[in-house]
């Protein structure tokens, strides 16, 4: 697959083509997220030098863990995965009174069921970038 941009437009376009793809792609993909979810971001997106150094330094490893624990999950099933950004970013010389904070909202479920071939998994997994003005 070829490099999409880090916006929510080539987020969503990834993942069309992902889930447009055999099982066994998809499942690969999982487990390169599950492995190390930074160097699969790299990877998979043409990131700005901003996005690799926030992606490098910003994101704990609290987050990183959630997110590789959950993501597979959500490719597995095919559930939808979307990236949005509230705000505009600062610009290069606003920068340092400016924060970023990325959030994973999972909104996932698993149901036990005896009615055929069904996964019983449902919801999204949702990435939001929030840009904040740092208190001086």
């Amino acid at each position: 697959m070829e490099k999409q941009p880090m916006t929510p437009t080539g987020v969503s376009e990834f993942v069309s083509q992902l889930y447009a793809l055999p099982d066994v792609f998809v499942a690969a993909e999982a487990e390169q997220v599950a492995a190390d979810f930074r160097l699969w971001l790299a990877g998979r997106f043409e990131l700005t030098p901003r996005q690799q150094d926030f992606i490098t330094h910003g994101l704990d490893a609290a987050f990183i863990d959630f997110v590789q624990a959950r993501i597979p999950f959500a490719f597995l099933n095919r559930l939808p995965v979307s990236y949005t950004v509230m705000g505009q970013a600062p610009d290069e010389d606003e920068e340092e009174e400016w924060g970023k904070i990325i959030e994973g909202i999972e909104n996932t479920s698993q149901t036990s069921s005896r009615q055929g071939p069904a996964s019983g998994a449902s919801g999204t997994f949702q990435f939001v970038a929030r840009y904040y003005r740092k208190e001086q």
